[in-house]
């Protein structure tokens, strides 16, 4: 990517994300999660922990993303918080060894488990030869694919300091190894599901609530041809009420059996014939003496929704489907 491009899409998403666009955020998070993971592996040593390090710093960004003052700082303004909170971290844990899962391996799996283990600590060992900034120089070398210039723009060093540490790292690790150790790391770099779990991550811990779609554009279109539902300035569905609907698009995406919305609408009958007659997956209609009449329907992604009974109306509300209310009903665990 040309360079000056880069840095103008870095700045516009910086823009959007600090005016509440999640997806100019997660642009952000795409591009440096594997420069954050090495930060955080450089530190802690361990790649489970590293991970949750990374998606804590990312958080954080997005929290504190108001105080950043300079946008080409970007990268190195997220390094200082992947690096701090990684120190947390090991205060925290008190970790001394990197041994990544605490459960015990079943008997099938021991004998991996053991390999898995033993290599992780020998490279980790090995790694303990080297300065800071080299051993973050070479993990960004394996895990994020970036060039020896964007590197140093990242840690803040000359393109030759860089070439530099990673050729001197490469040595020290190869006179210590005596596997090849590029594949260990290669094979742990972060992809779009960790992404996809930081904003999740961010949308909970923001109050939002979303829906996890394989297609965002897809699922947009299908609620406001259905349920004729607004769209935020940000690209969101708007609520009646004026809350903001998040379509989170996945990588990969298991619908949930539980309904992820309810929705109260004065006319459920009209509604299900509506949904009927537009070739909505929906089930039959059922009646709950809590709830009055209900029932579920589905969107393209196998995504459950329920429809409830209005029981009371106001001289303001009116027939119709325009007239669909939302109200949140459980959307976690996705």
């Amino acid at each position: 990517m040309d360079e000056e491009k880069q840095g103008a899409d870095i700045h516009r998403f910086i823009t959007e994300a600090r005016n509440g666009d999640f997806n100019a955020f997660r642009q952000i998070v795409l591009q440096y999660s594997n420069a954050m993971l090495s930060v955080a592996l450089s530190v802690i040593g361990d790649f489970h922990e590293a991970q949750d390090a990374t998606q804590e710093a990312f958080i954080k960004c997005y929290r504190r993303l108001h105080t950043l003052d300079d946008p080409s700082k970007l990268g190195s303004w997220l390094y200082a918080i992947a690096y701090r909170t990684s120190l947390d971290f090991v205060k925290k844990k008190k970790q001394t060894l990197p041994y990544e899962d605490a459960i015990a391996p079943s008997m099938n799996n021991v004998d991996r488990w053991l390999d898995h283990h033993m290599t992780q600590e020998m490279i980790w060992n090995a790694m303990q030869n080297l300065e800071q900034t080299s051993k973050i120089a070479i993990m960004l070398y394996y895990l994020s694919e970036w060039t020896m210039k964007e590197i140093g723009q990242f840690l803040n060093i000359s393109l030759s300091a860089v070439e530099s540490r990673i050729r001197r790292a490469r040595e020290i690790l190869k006179r210590h190894l005596t596997d090849d150790f590029e594949p260990y790391f290669r094979m742990r770099r972060l992809d779009r599901k960790f992404e996809q779990r930081v904003m999740e991550t961010i949308l909970r811990s923001a109050g939002h609530f979303y829906i996890p779609v394989l297609d965002r554009e897809r699922v947009l279109d299908w609620f406001v041809r259905h349920f004729q539902l607004g769209i935020s300035r940000h690209g969101n569905l708007l609520m009646e009420s004026g809350h903001e609907l998040y379509l989170l698009e996945c990588h990969a995406h298991l619908p949930s059996d539980v309904p992820l919305l309810a929705f109260e609408v004065s006319d459920i009958e009209g509604l299900w014939h509506k949904l009927q007659h537009d070739e909505v997956k929906s089930e039959s209609i059922k009646t709950n003496k809590f709830i009055g009449k209900h029932f579920v329907f589905y969107d393209p992604d196998g995504n459950a929704y329920h429809a409830v009974e209005k029981k009371e109306k106001t001289q303001l509300e009116y027939d119709g489907f325009d007239e669909i209310r939302s109200s949140i009903y459980r959307n976690t665990n996705f």
